[in-house]
């Protein structure tokens, strides 16, 4: 038996194939979807060569386009062949229609009225998605909470738990919504609600980070603090691609064990994210890291990451990471799959066996001269 985790390389953006092999049957489940207009989702063409015919569950872990963009094509692909949708909280938008029909009218506005192709697109396929999760009975489960246990069928030996967002954080979005917020879809502070998702599988810990924030990283400090455990990870799909605020090293700390083999993935282009910072924080506490995509530091095109004086920093990351979207990336590791195996043994196969100066690996071969 066997729990693997397939960190696709979707430039940037966020998707992920976890597969359960019982002895007996293969069960799949999909985090998040990245694609280009147009294009088929990387993570189902994956599900394709897996021999995958039915998917336990699917996850949106919260509504930025890098992490739902073929989510519908794949939901569509299997109809009728999966067991549960779960996503952040939204609204209860299952149990109220009267709040998802506003959405929707939302979604639909944006659709009519938006000059950018872009932004339609999204819109459109965010409201495709909340039509597909709410056609079936006992299916979309919005998550939250301190340590919500879910259970997707075929999953029953792996325990899997979403860990951010924490309760109070259910009511931002409903109040976007009820109040007409022409922010209520699309905005940065979705973050705030994103899912972050532990896997426990024979002792080991691995979780998927979302596009989960620093402050509530600190809130669930706070809560661990309180009952005397924390998250214990040998394998961490870091918070936000990596970014230098949501992956700082006050987060990983707390996600990380504190002993054995150790990895930190991170899903970006390599051009706005991860941050150098976190890679070499990463290094530096023995953590080897895996990319998808090289950074400017080792040796991607570095010409794109223009200076922007004078404006905050935010806006700048953002100005560039939408310059970016077009561009070429420049594949490091490539896909990252993780195997446990029943007997708590567990590997990192990247697609691509890139060399990786930041590997504890590689400095073991230079040793510090006395």
């Amino acid at each position: 038996m066997s729990l693997t985790f397939r960190f696709l390389n979707v430039g940037h953006g966020s998707s992920t194939i976890v597969e359960f092999n019982d002895g007996s049957k293969k069960h799949f489940g999909i985090v998040d979807s990245s694609a280009e207009a147009d294009n088929e989702p990387r993570a189902l063409e994956v599900l394709r060569t897996l021999g995958a015919t039915e998917l336990s569950f699917v996850c949106l872990t919260h509504p930025h386009k890098d992490h739902y963009s073929g989510l519908y094509t794949i939901g569509k692909h299997f109809t009728g062949k999966v067991g549960q949708f779960y996503s952040c909280p939204m609204g209860d938008l299952v149990a109220n229609r009267k709040r998802r029909t506003k959405l929707a009218q939302h979604l639909l506005k944006i659709v009519s009225e938006t000059d950018g192709m872009s932004e339609r697109r999204a819109a459109l396929e965010f409201l495709q998605i909340i039509r597909w999760a709410s056609s079936q009975d006992n299916f979309w489960t919005e998550c939250a909470g301190e340590e919500n246990t879910i259970g997707p069928s075929g999953f029953s030996q792996v325990g899997i738990q979403t860990v951010l967002p924490l309760k109070f954080s259910k009511g931002e979005y409903i109040g976007r919504i009820e109040r007409d917020d022409p922010n209520m879809f699309g905005d940065i502070d979705d973050n705030e609600i994103s899912l972050a998702i532990r896997f426990t599988y024979a002792g080991i810990d691995v979780v998927l980070g979302g596009d989960g924030t620093l402050n509530n990283w600190r809130s669930r400090t706070r809560f661990e603090r309180n009952v005397g455990r924390r998250i214990m990870a040998s394998v961490v799909n870091l918070p936000h691609h990596g970014s230098r605020y949501d992956s700082a090293p006050e987060v990983l700390e707390n996600l990380f064990t504190t002993a054995g083999d150790r990895y930190g993935v991170t899903s970006a282009n390599g051009h706005s994210h991860p941050s150098l910072d976190v890679i070499e924080w990463l290094s530096n506490q023995g953590i080897s890291p895996f990319c998808t995509n090289l950074m400017p530091a080792c040796g991607a095109n570095a010409s794109k990451l223009i200076a922007m004086p004078g404006i905050s920093a935010g806006l700048a990351a953002t100005l560039r990471q939408s310059a970016l979207y077009g561009g070429v990336v420049q594949p490091c590791q490539g896909d990252i799959a993780v195997t446990i195996e029943s007997n708590g043994n567990f590997a990192v196969v990247p697609q691509h066996n890139s060399f990786c100066g930041y590997r504890s690996s590689f400095t073991s071969m230079f040793p510090v001269m006395p």
